[in-house]
């Protein structure tokens, strides 16, 4: 008989205990949100992109060039044959290339440095509305383009750009 008392009582404990757990998990939520509505609205986000259209016009400027004296070249050795000019133009592709991967590693470190802050004021907002909703388990991103097709979740695109200081 004390055994069965026994029994029971430890499959009430545990039967109530998965019911607590479970019940706390119910109330957990994903939520999603639109980045890029947030990322569109913020200043320094305009600022950052009109910096980073600057630097590539110059970049592509500069390709441009290289590429004008490489077709000017390319004429004169088709119609003279000279070894200097095939060497010439051999020197000159590998300078364009150089300054292709050149350019491309400078607009990256570039926008890593213009949009990492931006990204990091975001991320903070978002864990200022999370410390404000406990239930809250995880933010999908929601933009377009993004893989989230549905999410039936919460929306706190709006209560993030209250956080960040940011209009409708």
């Amino acid at each position: 008989m004390k055994k069965n008392t026994i029994f029971y009582f430890l499959l009430f404990l545990f039967l109530f205990g998965f019911h607590y757990s479970y019940s706390n998990e119910c109330h957990k939520k994903i939520v999603c949100m639109n980045s890029m509505a947030l990322i569109e609205k913020m200043p320094e986000f305009s600022t950052a992109q009109k910096e980073l259209d600057k630097i590539s016009k110059i970049h592509e400027n500069t390709l441009d060039k290289l590429a004008r004296e490489f077709h000017k070249k390319a004429e004169k050795f088709q119609k003279n044959k000279n070894p200097i000019l095939k060497k010439e133009l051999e020197i000159l592709q590998a300078k364009a290339r150089a300054y292709q991967k050149t350019a491309s590693d400078d607009l990256t470190k570039k926008q890593n440095k213009l949009l990492n802050p931006i990204y990091k004021k975001i991320e903070n907002a978002i864990h200022k509305v999370i410390e404000k909703d406990k239930n809250i388990i995880r933010v999908d991103d929601c933009s377009p383009g993004k893989c989230v097709i549905i999410n039936k979740g919460e929306d706190i695109t709006e209560a993030v750009k209250k956080e960040l200081g940011l209009r409708k």
